[in-house]
């Protein structure tokens, strides 16, 4: 019983203890000789670091930035369930709908956090460049914030206190374990409960993982909305160095959502000046065009194709479809 609320309970000790067990289980069970190495060490000191940023925030703003959260919610005035409403139904069936809920929840947060204006908050899960146990916590205090948000703006209705510490252990676990170095790919339940090799992908940098692999626990999402991407083992480098985010330096990750958003703001103003300037003198280069003689033949419009980013040092791991 005390290890089942040591586990609904996560604390930042609890979740180093687990993170290390995930590495020893890796290193001597696996023969991962990779998870004690230096690179996999100064990742994870990097990731430690940026959690007790996290924690240092949480200190002095957490209280106040969920009672705004409860306040927003209470004002929108949403219906809720009587939680006696679940009085009848399997406490089994209760915990898997508390899972399924906020995995979808999960999945849209994370295809919103995986466009332009969305990433920098989510780029620093990304950053790790040794992903394993320790990388589910290297999470920005402001993609924590929005995650909570969204929590109670959208799942609160649902009223099942009984089945949040089940879903929440679940989650701390499963979280682990799809980002340890393995090779399981979980046959044909694959599409009902992530594997770490689909994560993997989702970690992947490279073109053609980018937005992909957008659930937490439950690929059917993807597979519904059209991001799924799993071709078998994944050996492609970790992390998000072509994005312009350091994996080592905890300062250059903690402030890279407000340098990310500055130059995301520049570079908005700047096209815009632009176009301004090309609207100027747009009617100039017409009446020249005008006095020119004309061609005989006439020119077909040309379609305009909007391609989908590659992701240069500006770019975000958005969806490839819609």
């Amino acid at each position: 019983m005390e290890l089942i609320d040591w586990l609904a309970n996560p604390t930042w000790k609890s979740e180093i203890v687990l993170c290390f067990i995930a590495v020893f289980i890796l290193y001597f069970g696996f023969k991962k000789r990779s998870e004690l190495s230096r690179h996999a060490a100064e990742n994870t000191v990097a990731t430690l670091l940026v959690g007790g940023a996290n924690i240092f925030v949480a200190i002095y703003f957490l209280n106040d930035l969920n009672a705004l959260a409860q306040s927003a919610y209470k004002s929108l005035s949403i219906p809720t369930l009587d939680p006696e409403f679940w009085d009848t139904t399997p406490f089994w069936i209760v915990c898997l709908i508390g899972v399924a809920a906020k995995d979808f929840v999960d999945y849209w947060n994370h295809r919103l956090m995986h466009t332009k204006w969305g990433w920098p908050t989510h780029a620093a899960h990304h950053s790790d460049t040794h992903v394993n146990a320790f990388t589910a916590n290297r999470i920005h205090f402001l993609e924590a914030f929005l995650m909570t948000c969204s929590y109670i703006l959208l799942l609160t209705w649902l009223q099942m206190p009984y089945a949040i510490p089940v879903v929440i252990i679940f989650h701390t676990l499963h979280s682990k374990y799809v980002h340890m170095d393995l090779e399981f790919e979980h046959g044909p339940l694959k599409y009902l409960i992530a594997s770490p090799v689909y994560h993997r992908w989702h970690h992947a940098d490279v073109p053609e993982a980018y937005g992909k692999n957008l659930a937490n626990v439950m690929p059917i999402y993807d597979v519904m909305f059209g991001t799924y991407y799993n071709p078998g083992k994944c050996d492609a480098p970790m992390g998000a160095l072509k994005s312009g985010i350091a994996d080592k330096n905890p300062v250059l990750i903690l402030i890279y959502p407000f340098q990310e958003w500055a130059r995301l703001i520049r570079q908005a103003w700047s096209d815009h000046v632009q176009a301004k300037t090309e609207q100027r003198d747009r009617p100039a280069a017409a009446d020249d065009a005008s006095a020119a003689p004309q061609p005989a033949e006439r020119h077909s419009l040309s379609l305009i194709h909007i391609s989908e980013p590659t992701r240069p040092p500006s770019t975000s791991r958005m969806p490839s479809s819609a």
